[in-house]
């Protein structure tokens, strides 16, 4: 009899624990793995949405995105230039370690893209609009990329001849967008990456296409023979010169700026033309209307994003899809007479970035102290989807400071600069720590750059030449030194004596 109950109460334990374990296994399959939704601009800097304090311009589609996640104030490019950057953006990598540190590199072989990591997690992975890893559309008739690894090609048509302006090929890409979220027989979770071309096309602007003149009755933004027009929804401006956005307060040049970015405003006009006329023909009004244009370009490319998530949300799929906004790199923004990328200045190399998941990420937070770089993208969807991170990333999860934001982080990051391929000595560094920001140069004179940004944050003041702050230089000069023996960095600088 005594066996038989500890017999019997043997079989109820086994049975209870089979149960339990079932029901666990259960739980796990009754949550769906996240889709992933990674929205990117191209060319817009981090303060360059209402959501971020910008009063010149109106973004609810991306202030909606903000609500409805984090917001980074702290958000760096890894490179101001269009390929290195997208490089980092879907492999967690630096430019000088993806190999892509021109416009024109193709990702080395060997290292996996989101495409191929999330495909093989069980993914479906679409790619729709601008690649730029070469080439800028592979689905346009002159390209000879016509596939990428990893993602199917989302279909789409540009609406004009040439694949070249925002107005031709975003409207068209939002339409293909729609149509793949309205899909209703979906098997898999999916990995779509909706890459836009605007508000890039201000790189036109200081070609003499576009300029405002004091003859003018109303505000057009006009690029080569195409005009563009905004859509009703979008709010514009009445057309007055002095409605037209102010100057920022950083809009001077310093006489002592680094010879690296002067000779570009006076003698290099092969990659970054832009900058060179507007330093030779620009007047203030002129510069104020590339302004205008700059917000124009943006509000259009926020109405394609508020098309995007309008058809998440129409389909049912928004509350357990993780939506990623950023941009590739920002751009000038008239501060310090800059009209274009391939500075480190600040417009030129910070970016939004919010990141959202419903019931699993904090709403409506801005996060202004947290260092993070597009490195950190890919690491953080990787954890969130729950697949294995055994791929060596350079960048690391964002959500020990999602979670919690006064989880410890990095102390500071790197950005690249690489600007003009057929002169591949020409490169930048830039290393952001808390306070100061520091920039150097591979060659020209007065090289570096020292800026406090917390009493500076518009780098009016260089005072890397300051003897009172010679031990901050010092300190960053170290950081840089041991990020490039970490990450075998290409850089290479002489710099100045350390005593």
């Amino acid at each position: 009899m005594v066996n038989l109950r500890a017999n019997v109460r043997l079989l109820l334990a086994l049975f209870l624990l089979a149960t339990s374990c079932t029901s666990g296994i259960h739980d796990q399959q009754a949550e769906k793995p996240p889709n992933v939704l990674l929205i990117f601009t191209d060319q817009q800097h981090v303060n360059m949405m209402s959501a971020a304090g910008n009063p010149y311009l109106q973004t609810p589609n991306m202030d909606r995105l903000a609500a409805r996640g984090v917001l980074f104030r702290q958000s760096y490019c890894t490179s101001p230039v269009c390929g290195p950057a997208r490089s980092s953006i879907i492999t967690g990598r630096m430019p000088h370690e993806t190999g892509v540190e021109w416009n024109g590199d193709s990702i080395r072989q060997g290292i996996k893209n989101a495409g191929e990591i999330f495909r093989a997690a069980g993914y479906e992975t679409i790619w729709g609009g601008k690649w730029h890893l070469p080439e800028s559309y592979p689905l346009s008739e002159g390209s000879r990329q016509k596939t990428i690894r990893g993602f199917d090609l989302l279909p789409f048509a540009s609406n004009g001849e040439r694949w070249m302006l925002g107005s031709e090929t975003d409207p068209p890409l939002t339409e293909a967008v729609v149509d793949y979220l309205s899909q209703d027989d979906r098997e898999k979770p999916f990995f779509l990456a909706v890459s836009y071309h605007n508000p890039h096309d201000i790189c036109f602007y200081a070609r003499k296409d576009g300029w405002v003149s004091e003859e003018d009755s109303l505000l057009e933004i006009r690029y080569y023979d195409f005009e563009y027009k905004l859509p009703d929804i979008v709010a514009t401006h009445p057309g007055k010169l002095e409605d037209l956005p102010p100057l920022p307060v950083n809009h001077p040049v310093d006489d002592n700026e680094p010879a690296f970015l002067s000779d570009k405003r006076k003698k290099h006009k092969e990659y970054g033309l832009e900058t060179h006329l507007a330093n030779e023909e620009f007047g203030d009004l002129e510069w104020q209307g590339y302004l205008n244009a700059y917000h124009k370009l943006t509000e259009m490319v926020d109405y394609e994003i508020g098309q995007v998530l309008d058809a998440l949300e129409g389909s049912g799929l928004d509350d357990n899809t993780i939506i990623i906004f950023t941009s590739d790199h920002g751009d000038g923004a008239a501060a310090h007479k800059w009209s274009a990328k391939l500075s480190l200045y600040q417009e030129s190399a910070t970016v939004p970035l919010i990141i959202s998941w419903p019931g699993k990420i904090p709403q409506g937070r801005i996060d202004e102290d947290h260092l993070v770089s597009q490195i950190d993208i890919l690491p953080t969807l990787c954890e969130y989807a729950g697949i294995d991170q055994d791929h060596e990333f350079t960048g690391k999860s964002l959500d020990p400071i999602l979670s919690d934001p006064e989880s410890s982080w990095r102390d500071y990051l790197v950005v690249e600069l690489a600007d003009f391929k057929p002169d591949q000595s020409r490169k930048g560094r830039m290393v952001r720590t808390d306070q100061f920001k520091y920039n150097v140069f591979s060659s020209g004179d007065r090289n570096e750059q020292l800026f406090d940004l917390k009493n500076d944050p518009g780098e009016t003041r260089n005072l890397a030449y300051d003897p009172d702050y010679l031990p901050f230089l010092k300190q960053h000069r170290i950081l840089l030194r041991r990020w490039m023996s970490d990450t075998e960095d290409n850089f290479l600088v002489d710099f100045p004596a350390m005593d």
